[in-house]
Protein backbone atom coordinates (compact mmCIF):
# COMPACT_ATOMS: atom_id res chain seq x y z
CA UNK A 1 0.00 0.00 0.00
CA UNK A 2 1.06 3.33 -1.16
CA UNK A 3 2.06 6.07 1.71
CA UNK A 4 -0.47 8.94 2.61
CA UNK A 5 0.88 12.61 0.66
CA UNK A 6 1.16 14.86 3.66
CA UNK A 7 0.16 18.79 3.96
CA UNK A 8 2.06 21.23 2.77
CA UNK A 9 2.07 25.33 3.08
CA UNK A 10 1.78 27.21 -0.14
CA UNK A 11 1.52 30.52 -1.46
CA UNK A 12 -0.66 32.56 -2.19
CA UNK A 13 -3.29 31.81 -4.89
CA UNK A 14 -2.73 35.17 -6.93
CA UNK A 15 1.20 35.15 -7.03
CA UNK A 16 3.03 33.59 -10.37
CA UNK A 17 4.57 30.48 -9.13
CA UNK A 18 6.00 27.68 -11.38
CA UNK A 19 4.85 23.96 -9.60
CA UNK A 20 6.43 20.65 -9.02
CA UNK A 21 4.49 17.83 -10.06
CA UNK A 22 5.01 17.02 -6.12
CA UNK A 23 3.54 20.17 -4.93
CA UNK A 24 0.92 20.09 -7.28
CA UNK A 25 -0.31 16.40 -5.73
CA UNK A 26 0.12 17.93 -2.40
CA UNK A 27 -1.90 20.87 -2.62
CA UNK A 28 -4.56 18.67 -4.11
CA UNK A 29 -5.10 16.37 -1.28
CA UNK A 30 -4.53 19.63 1.29
CA UNK A 31 -7.39 21.45 -0.48
CA UNK A 32 -10.17 18.43 -0.45
CA UNK A 33 -8.65 17.31 2.84
CA UNK A 34 -9.35 20.61 4.35
CA UNK A 35 -12.84 20.51 2.64
CA UNK A 36 -13.79 17.59 4.39
CA UNK A 37 -12.56 14.92 2.19
CA UNK A 38 -10.43 12.06 4.37
CA UNK A 39 -6.93 10.83 2.65
CA UNK A 40 -7.13 7.17 1.89
CA UNK A 41 -4.26 5.60 0.69
CA UNK A 42 -4.23 4.69 -2.87
CA UNK A 43 -4.27 0.87 -4.03
CA UNK A 44 -1.50 -1.02 -4.67
CA UNK A 45 -0.93 -1.06 -8.68
CA UNK A 46 -1.54 -5.30 -8.68
CA UNK A 47 -4.60 -6.20 -7.27
CA UNK A 48 -4.76 -9.94 -7.60
CA UNK A 49 -8.50 -10.07 -7.61
CA UNK A 50 -9.12 -7.15 -10.77
CA UNK A 51 -10.52 -8.58 -13.68
CA UNK A 52 -7.50 -6.02 -15.18
CA UNK A 53 -3.86 -6.97 -15.09
CA UNK A 54 -3.03 -3.30 -13.59
CA UNK A 55 -5.46 -0.70 -11.71
CA UNK A 56 -6.32 1.89 -14.74
CA UNK A 57 -8.60 3.88 -12.87
CA UNK A 58 -8.67 6.39 -9.91
CA UNK A 59 -11.95 4.96 -9.55
CA UNK A 60 -11.59 1.38 -9.90
CA UNK A 61 -10.87 0.05 -6.51
CA UNK A 62 -13.56 2.52 -5.09
CA UNK A 63 -16.02 1.06 -6.97
CA UNK A 64 -17.74 -1.41 -3.92
CA UNK A 65 -18.41 2.16 -1.67
CA UNK A 66 -20.33 3.44 -5.18
CA UNK A 67 -22.25 0.37 -5.54
CA UNK A 68 -23.10 0.04 -2.14
CA UNK A 69 -21.09 -3.15 -1.59
CA UNK A 70 -19.11 -1.86 1.17
CA UNK A 71 -19.86 0.94 3.65
CA UNK A 72 -16.68 3.71 2.89
CA UNK A 73 -14.43 4.87 5.17
CA UNK A 74 -15.99 8.20 4.56
CA UNK A 75 -18.47 10.32 2.53
CA UNK A 76 -15.99 12.03 1.13
CA UNK A 77 -12.43 11.10 -0.10
CA UNK A 78 -9.29 11.86 -1.70
CA UNK A 79 -6.23 10.27 -2.95
CA UNK A 80 -3.79 9.07 -5.12
CA UNK A 81 -3.96 6.33 -7.60
CA UNK A 82 -0.81 4.90 -9.71
CA UNK A 83 -2.36 3.26 -12.78
CA UNK A 84 -1.34 1.11 -15.91
CA UNK A 85 -3.29 1.08 -19.15
CA UNK A 86 -2.08 -0.04 -22.30
CA UNK A 87 -5.67 -0.03 -24.23
CA UNK A 88 -3.80 2.77 -26.47
CA UNK A 89 0.27 1.93 -25.79
CA UNK A 90 0.07 2.29 -29.86
CA UNK A 91 -0.76 5.78 -29.33
CA UNK A 92 1.98 6.86 -27.03
CA UNK A 93 4.85 9.08 -28.40
CA UNK A 94 2.48 10.41 -31.17
CA UNK A 95 1.24 13.50 -29.42
CA UNK A 96 2.24 15.00 -26.25
CA UNK A 97 -0.27 14.13 -23.69
CA UNK A 98 -0.56 9.88 -23.69
CA UNK A 99 1.22 8.23 -21.50
CA UNK A 100 0.86 4.36 -20.02
CA UNK A 101 1.17 4.64 -16.38
CA UNK A 102 0.31 7.75 -14.76
CA UNK A 103 -0.92 9.17 -11.47
CA UNK A 104 -4.62 10.16 -11.01
CA UNK A 105 -5.65 12.30 -8.09
CA UNK A 106 -9.15 12.14 -7.05
CA UNK A 107 -12.00 13.18 -4.99
CA UNK A 108 -15.25 11.55 -4.05
CA UNK A 109 -18.42 12.32 -2.66
CA UNK A 110 -19.92 8.33 -1.72
CA UNK A 111 -24.38 9.61 -1.80
CA UNK A 112 -23.04 13.19 -0.73
CA UNK A 113 -22.43 16.43 -2.78
CA UNK A 114 -23.38 16.40 -6.51
CA UNK A 115 -22.65 18.03 -9.74
CA UNK A 116 -22.94 22.25 -8.23
CA UNK A 117 -20.71 21.01 -4.91
CA UNK A 118 -18.16 19.14 -7.65
CA UNK A 119 -18.38 21.88 -9.71
CA UNK A 120 -17.45 24.50 -7.55
CA UNK A 121 -14.72 22.63 -5.83
CA UNK A 122 -12.92 22.34 -9.08
CA UNK A 123 -12.97 25.80 -9.94
CA UNK A 124 -11.93 26.85 -6.73
CA UNK A 125 -9.09 24.45 -6.58
CA UNK A 126 -7.85 25.80 -10.46
CA UNK A 127 -8.03 29.15 -8.82
CA UNK A 128 -5.74 28.19 -6.30
CA UNK A 129 -3.44 26.56 -8.94
CA UNK A 130 -3.65 29.99 -10.86
CA UNK A 131 -5.38 28.27 -13.88
CA UNK A 132 -6.61 31.79 -16.02
CA UNK A 133 -10.70 30.86 -16.08
CA UNK A 134 -10.48 32.49 -19.54
CA UNK A 135 -8.33 29.26 -21.10
CA UNK A 136 -11.13 27.00 -19.19
CA UNK A 137 -13.33 24.47 -21.85
CA UNK A 138 -15.98 22.14 -20.09
CA UNK A 139 -17.51 19.04 -22.10
CA UNK A 140 -20.86 17.58 -20.90
CA UNK A 141 -22.85 14.77 -21.69
CA UNK A 142 -25.09 15.42 -24.92
CA UNK A 143 -27.32 12.17 -24.22
CA UNK A 144 -28.43 9.00 -26.13
CA UNK A 145 -32.26 8.98 -26.45
CA UNK A 146 -32.15 5.27 -28.07
CA UNK A 147 -30.37 4.11 -24.56
CA UNK A 148 -33.23 6.22 -22.60
CA UNK A 149 -30.13 8.62 -21.14
CA UNK A 150 -31.01 12.20 -21.33
CA UNK A 151 -28.66 15.20 -22.09
CA UNK A 152 -27.18 16.32 -19.10
CA UNK A 153 -28.76 20.00 -18.35
CA UNK A 154 -28.15 20.06 -15.21
CA UNK A 155 -24.39 20.32 -15.51
CA UNK A 156 -24.79 22.81 -18.43
CA UNK A 157 -26.25 24.77 -15.70
CA UNK A 158 -24.07 24.83 -13.21
CA UNK A 159 -21.53 25.16 -15.54
CA UNK A 160 -23.40 28.81 -16.35
CA UNK A 161 -23.76 29.54 -12.83
CA UNK A 162 -20.30 29.13 -12.06
CA UNK A 163 -19.61 31.85 -14.72
CA UNK A 164 -18.66 29.49 -17.78
CA UNK A 165 -19.91 31.38 -20.68
CA UNK A 166 -21.97 29.13 -22.71
CA UNK A 167 -19.64 28.84 -25.91
CA UNK A 168 -17.39 26.86 -24.06
CA UNK A 169 -19.58 24.22 -23.03
CA UNK A 170 -19.34 21.44 -25.48
CA UNK A 171 -21.85 18.73 -25.52
CA UNK A 172 -20.10 15.31 -26.82
CA UNK A 173 -21.80 12.29 -27.10
CA UNK A 174 -21.47 8.47 -25.37
CA UNK A 175 -17.95 8.01 -26.31
CA UNK A 176 -16.56 10.69 -24.82
CA UNK A 177 -18.83 12.06 -21.52
CA UNK A 178 -20.50 9.03 -20.48
CA UNK A 179 -18.08 7.03 -18.32
CA UNK A 180 -18.55 3.13 -18.07
CA UNK A 181 -16.47 0.02 -16.88
CA UNK A 182 -16.66 -0.97 -19.57
CA UNK A 183 -19.13 -3.44 -19.24
CA UNK A 184 -22.08 -3.62 -16.38
CA UNK A 185 -21.79 -2.07 -13.20
CA UNK A 186 -21.80 1.60 -11.62
CA UNK A 187 -21.98 4.41 -14.35
CA UNK A 188 -22.81 7.70 -15.56
CA UNK A 189 -22.78 11.18 -17.60
CA UNK A 190 -19.57 13.14 -17.16
CA UNK A 191 -18.00 16.62 -17.32
CA UNK A 192 -14.67 17.41 -18.63
CA UNK A 193 -12.39 19.77 -18.23
CA UNK A 194 -9.94 21.13 -20.72
CA UNK A 195 -7.13 23.80 -20.72
CA UNK A 196 -6.65 25.81 -24.20
CA UNK A 197 -3.04 25.69 -24.31
CA UNK A 198 -3.30 28.13 -27.70
CA UNK A 199 -4.45 28.71 -31.43
CA UNK A 200 -0.48 27.54 -32.06
CA UNK A 201 -1.13 24.08 -31.19
CA UNK A 202 -4.65 23.35 -32.43
CA UNK A 203 -5.40 22.30 -36.29
CA UNK A 204 -6.76 25.44 -37.49
CA UNK A 205 -9.87 24.41 -38.17
CA UNK A 206 -12.87 26.92 -37.09
CA UNK A 207 -14.75 24.15 -35.41
CA UNK A 208 -11.89 23.08 -33.30
CA UNK A 209 -13.32 22.53 -29.49
CA UNK A 210 -12.44 19.65 -27.22
CA UNK A 211 -12.80 16.93 -28.25
CA UNK A 212 -10.54 17.59 -31.32
CA UNK A 213 -7.41 14.99 -31.82
CA UNK A 214 -5.17 17.87 -31.99
CA UNK A 215 -2.88 19.36 -29.06
CA UNK A 216 -4.84 22.61 -28.39
CA UNK A 217 -7.06 21.28 -25.61
CA UNK A 218 -5.48 19.02 -23.07
CA UNK A 219 -8.31 17.27 -20.54
CA UNK A 220 -6.75 17.79 -16.89
CA UNK A 221 -9.93 17.00 -15.05
CA UNK A 222 -13.14 14.42 -15.14
CA UNK A 223 -16.24 14.94 -12.92
CA UNK A 224 -18.00 11.73 -13.29
CA UNK A 225 -21.64 11.68 -11.76
CA UNK A 226 -22.25 8.04 -11.37
CA UNK A 227 -26.35 7.36 -11.00
CA UNK A 228 -26.88 4.53 -13.26
CA UNK A 229 -25.75 0.58 -13.11
CA UNK A 230 -25.72 -0.47 -16.66
CA UNK A 231 -26.81 -4.22 -17.30
CA UNK A 232 -25.44 -7.24 -18.48
CA UNK A 233 -28.29 -6.75 -21.47
CA UNK A 234 -26.42 -3.14 -22.24
CA UNK A 235 -30.07 -1.30 -20.38
CA UNK A 236 -29.64 1.24 -17.52
CA UNK A 237 -31.54 1.54 -13.66
CA UNK A 238 -30.94 4.50 -11.37
CA UNK A 239 -28.54 3.66 -8.55
CA UNK A 240 -30.07 4.15 -4.76
CA UNK A 241 -26.90 5.96 -4.12
CA UNK A 242 -25.95 8.67 -6.22
CA UNK A 243 -21.90 9.73 -6.28
CA UNK A 244 -19.17 11.32 -7.44
CA UNK A 245 -16.02 10.59 -8.58
CA UNK A 246 -13.58 12.64 -10.33
CA UNK A 247 -10.20 12.77 -11.47
CA UNK A 248 -7.24 14.94 -12.27
CA UNK A 249 -4.34 13.58 -14.38
CA UNK A 250 -1.08 14.33 -12.10
CA UNK A 251 1.07 14.54 -15.21
CA UNK A 252 -1.08 16.78 -17.28
CA UNK A 253 -1.90 19.49 -14.55
CA UNK A 254 1.68 19.56 -14.36
CA UNK A 255 1.78 20.02 -18.04
CA UNK A 256 -0.31 23.70 -17.68
CA UNK A 257 1.40 24.72 -14.33
CA UNK A 258 5.23 24.35 -15.75
CA UNK A 259 4.55 25.39 -19.11
CA UNK A 260 5.69 22.40 -20.84
CA UNK A 261 5.68 22.31 -24.24
CA UNK A 262 4.45 18.30 -23.62
CA UNK A 263 3.82 15.83 -20.93
CA UNK A 264 7.54 14.03 -21.61
CA UNK A 265 9.23 17.73 -20.80
CA UNK A 266 7.65 17.85 -17.36
CA UNK A 267 9.96 17.30 -14.49
CA UNK A 268 9.20 13.75 -13.80
CA UNK A 269 10.79 13.07 -16.93
CA UNK A 270 12.93 15.41 -17.72
CA UNK A 271 16.44 13.37 -15.88
CA UNK A 272 15.80 10.52 -17.58
CA UNK A 273 14.96 12.05 -21.21
CA UNK A 274 18.79 14.15 -20.26
CA UNK A 275 20.36 10.29 -19.55
CA UNK A 276 18.86 8.89 -23.01
CA UNK A 277 20.10 11.83 -24.95
CA UNK A 278 23.68 11.01 -24.03
CA UNK A 279 23.59 7.30 -24.17
CA UNK A 280 22.38 8.11 -27.60
CA UNK A 281 24.78 7.31 -30.94
CA UNK A 282 22.74 8.48 -33.57
CA UNK A 283 22.22 12.65 -34.03
CA UNK A 284 19.09 13.74 -35.90
CA UNK A 285 19.73 15.53 -39.24
CA UNK A 286 17.03 17.25 -39.52
CA UNK A 287 13.27 16.84 -41.20
CA UNK A 288 11.82 13.72 -40.99
CA UNK A 289 14.31 12.30 -38.64
CA UNK A 290 14.18 14.95 -35.74
CA UNK A 291 10.48 13.79 -35.24
CA UNK A 292 11.35 10.22 -35.32
CA UNK A 293 14.16 10.44 -32.87
CA UNK A 294 11.67 12.40 -30.63
CA UNK A 295 8.70 9.85 -31.22
CA UNK A 296 11.41 7.17 -29.99
CA UNK A 297 12.68 9.25 -27.35
CA UNK A 298 8.69 10.02 -25.95
CA UNK A 299 8.15 5.62 -25.88
CA UNK A 300 11.14 4.70 -23.92
CA UNK A 301 10.83 6.60 -21.17
CA UNK A 302 7.22 6.37 -20.95
CA UNK A 303 7.79 2.14 -21.05
CA UNK A 304 10.62 3.13 -18.61
CA UNK A 305 8.39 4.64 -16.04
CA UNK A 306 5.72 1.84 -16.62
CA UNK A 307 8.49 -0.34 -16.26
CA UNK A 308 9.52 0.90 -13.04
CA UNK A 309 6.22 1.05 -11.64
CA UNK A 310 5.46 -2.43 -12.30
CA UNK A 311 8.23 -3.97 -11.02
CA UNK A 312 8.14 -1.61 -7.40
CA UNK A 313 4.51 -3.66 -7.92
CA UNK A 314 6.15 -7.21 -7.87
CA UNK A 315 5.97 -7.48 -11.35
CA UNK A 316 8.50 -9.59 -13.18
CA UNK A 317 8.90 -10.22 -16.99
CA UNK A 318 7.18 -12.94 -18.51
CA UNK A 319 4.97 -15.04 -20.71
CA UNK A 320 1.51 -14.54 -18.81
CA UNK A 321 -1.15 -11.88 -18.03
CA UNK A 322 0.77 -8.56 -16.38
CA UNK A 323 4.11 -10.00 -16.83
CA UNK A 324 4.02 -10.10 -20.55
CA UNK A 325 2.61 -6.61 -20.21
CA UNK A 326 6.15 -5.40 -18.86
CA UNK A 327 7.48 -7.97 -20.66
CA UNK A 328 5.98 -6.04 -24.33
CA UNK A 329 6.96 -2.79 -22.55
CA UNK A 330 10.31 -3.59 -21.71
CA UNK A 331 10.60 -4.94 -25.74
CA UNK A 332 9.02 -2.15 -27.08
CA UNK A 333 11.15 -0.03 -25.58
CA UNK A 334 14.34 -1.73 -26.77
CA UNK A 335 13.67 -1.70 -30.57
CA UNK A 336 13.09 2.30 -30.00
CA UNK A 337 16.54 2.25 -28.77
CA UNK A 338 18.05 0.94 -31.94
CA UNK A 339 15.96 3.94 -33.49
CA UNK A 340 18.71 5.98 -31.49
CA UNK A 341 21.74 3.83 -32.33
CA UNK A 342 21.61 2.33 -28.67
CA UNK A 343 22.74 -1.02 -29.68
CA UNK A 344 23.54 -2.61 -25.48
CA UNK A 345 20.75 -2.45 -23.25
CA UNK A 346 20.27 0.70 -21.77
CA UNK A 347 16.93 0.49 -20.45
CA UNK A 348 17.85 0.20 -16.16
CA UNK A 349 20.15 3.41 -16.69
CA UNK A 350 16.98 5.54 -16.86
CA UNK A 351 15.25 4.50 -13.77
CA UNK A 352 17.54 5.90 -10.76
CA UNK A 353 16.44 9.17 -12.73
CA UNK A 354 13.01 8.60 -12.60
CA UNK A 355 12.70 7.45 -9.15
CA UNK A 356 14.80 10.37 -8.30
CA UNK A 357 12.88 12.89 -10.12
CA UNK A 358 9.38 11.73 -8.55
CA UNK A 359 10.81 11.65 -5.04
CA UNK A 360 7.71 11.04 -2.09
CA UNK A 361 5.93 10.10 -5.20
CA UNK A 362 7.51 6.75 -4.30
CA UNK A 363 7.52 5.73 -0.49
CA UNK A 364 10.79 5.45 1.10
CA UNK A 365 11.30 2.01 0.36
CA UNK A 366 10.48 1.51 -3.13
CA UNK A 367 13.48 4.20 -3.35
CA UNK A 368 15.72 1.60 -2.09
CA UNK A 369 14.36 -0.85 -4.49
CA UNK A 370 15.13 0.91 -7.83
CA UNK A 371 18.33 -0.67 -8.30
CA UNK A 372 16.90 -4.13 -8.37
CA UNK A 373 14.32 -3.29 -10.42
CA UNK A 374 16.89 -2.03 -12.95
CA UNK A 375 18.24 -5.20 -12.86
CA UNK A 376 15.56 -6.72 -13.87
CA UNK A 377 14.90 -4.43 -16.56
CA UNK A 378 17.93 -4.96 -17.91
CA UNK A 379 18.47 -8.38 -17.85
CA UNK A 380 15.19 -8.95 -19.62
CA UNK A 381 16.42 -6.38 -22.26
CA UNK A 382 20.08 -8.38 -22.50
CA UNK A 383 18.18 -11.66 -23.15
CA UNK A 384 15.86 -10.03 -25.73
CA UNK A 385 18.73 -8.41 -27.87
CA UNK A 386 19.70 -11.25 -30.05
CA UNK A 387 16.96 -11.95 -31.24
CA UNK A 388 16.10 -7.60 -31.32
CA UNK A 389 19.45 -7.53 -33.96
CA UNK A 390 18.59 -10.81 -35.69
CA UNK A 391 15.18 -9.64 -36.01
CA UNK A 392 15.52 -6.08 -37.70
CA UNK A 393 18.26 -7.59 -39.52
CA UNK A 394 15.18 -9.94 -41.47
CA UNK A 395 12.77 -7.55 -41.11
CA UNK A 396 15.04 -4.95 -43.31
CA UNK A 397 14.85 -7.57 -46.33
CA UNK A 398 11.28 -8.12 -45.78
CA UNK A 399 10.81 -4.61 -46.15
CA UNK A 400 12.82 -4.56 -48.94
CA UNK A 401 11.30 -6.90 -50.74
CA UNK A 402 7.61 -6.04 -50.55
CA UNK A 403 8.04 -2.27 -50.48
CA UNK A 404 6.82 -1.96 -54.04
CA UNK A 405 3.33 -3.75 -52.79
CA UNK A 406 3.08 -2.01 -49.47
CA UNK A 407 1.87 -4.81 -47.79
CA UNK A 408 3.42 -7.86 -46.25
CA UNK A 409 1.88 -11.03 -46.55
CA UNK A 410 1.14 -12.16 -42.77
CA UNK A 411 3.08 -15.41 -42.55
CA UNK A 412 6.63 -14.14 -42.93
CA UNK A 413 5.98 -12.26 -39.78
CA UNK A 414 4.24 -15.63 -38.54
CA UNK A 415 7.87 -17.56 -39.61
CA UNK A 416 10.07 -14.47 -38.11
CA UNK A 417 8.50 -14.93 -34.71
CA UNK A 418 8.39 -18.92 -35.03
CA UNK A 419 11.98 -19.03 -36.22
CA UNK A 420 13.84 -16.32 -34.81
CA UNK A 421 11.26 -14.82 -31.97
CA UNK A 422 10.62 -11.45 -32.89
CA UNK A 423 6.73 -11.03 -31.75
CA UNK A 424 4.87 -10.28 -34.30
CA UNK A 425 3.30 -6.87 -32.90
CA UNK A 426 6.76 -5.89 -32.69
CA UNK A 427 7.90 -6.65 -36.09
CA UNK A 428 4.38 -5.12 -37.63
CA UNK A 429 5.00 -1.67 -35.75
CA UNK A 430 9.03 -1.64 -37.22
CA UNK A 431 7.22 -2.64 -41.23
CA UNK A 432 4.79 0.69 -40.10
CA UNK A 433 7.02 2.92 -39.43
CA UNK A 434 8.60 2.05 -43.16
CA UNK A 435 4.92 2.81 -44.52
CA UNK A 436 4.20 -1.07 -44.88
CA UNK A 437 1.08 -2.41 -43.39
CA UNK A 438 0.64 -6.37 -42.18
CA UNK A 439 -2.00 -8.85 -44.04
CA UNK A 440 -3.04 -10.32 -40.45
CA UNK A 441 -5.48 -12.37 -42.70
CA UNK A 442 -2.55 -14.66 -43.76
CA UNK A 443 -1.03 -14.50 -40.46
CA UNK A 444 -3.79 -15.88 -38.98
CA UNK A 445 -4.14 -18.33 -41.65
CA UNK A 446 -0.21 -19.55 -40.84
CA UNK A 447 -1.13 -19.72 -36.83
CA UNK A 448 -3.89 -22.00 -37.43
CA UNK A 449 -2.01 -24.25 -39.72
CA UNK A 450 0.93 -24.19 -36.72
CA UNK A 451 -1.79 -25.26 -34.43
CA UNK A 452 -2.89 -27.99 -36.52
CA UNK A 453 -0.28 -29.44 -37.35
CA UNK A 454 1.23 -29.52 -33.44
CA UNK A 455 -1.95 -30.99 -32.56
CA UNK A 456 -1.64 -33.77 -34.74
CA UNK A 457 2.09 -34.22 -33.77
CA UNK A 458 1.10 -34.42 -30.52
CA UNK A 459 -1.76 -36.93 -30.67
CA UNK A 460 0.62 -39.37 -32.48
CA UNK A 461 3.46 -38.34 -29.81
CA UNK A 462 0.78 -39.66 -27.43
CA UNK A 463 -0.57 -42.95 -28.92
CA UNK A 464 3.24 -44.05 -29.69
CA UNK A 465 3.82 -43.75 -25.59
Amino acid sequence: MRTKMGMTETRESGEARRWSTEEIARQYVSFFRERGHLEIAGSPLVVPENTTSFVIAGIQPLIPYLRGDVPPPGERLVDIQRCLRTDDVDAVGSNGRKLTSFHMLGNWSVGGYGRREAIRLALELLTVYGVDRDRLWVTVFAGEPGLGLARDEEAIAEWRVAGVPEGRIVPLGMDDNFWTTGGPGPCGPNSELFVDRGESLGCGRPECVPGCACERFLEIWNLVFIEFERHEDGSFSPLPLRSVDTGMGLERMAVILQEAPSIFAIDLFRPALERLCELELIKSNGGGDVARAEWARRVIVDHARAALLAGLAGVAPGNLGRASVLRRLIRRAARQGRTLGIERPFLGELLEPLAQAHGPLLAAEEHGRVAEVARMVTEEERRFAHVLTAGLRALERIAAEYGGDRVVPGERLFLLHAEQGLPADLAAEALAERGLAVDWASYERALAAHHTVSRVSAGRRFRGM
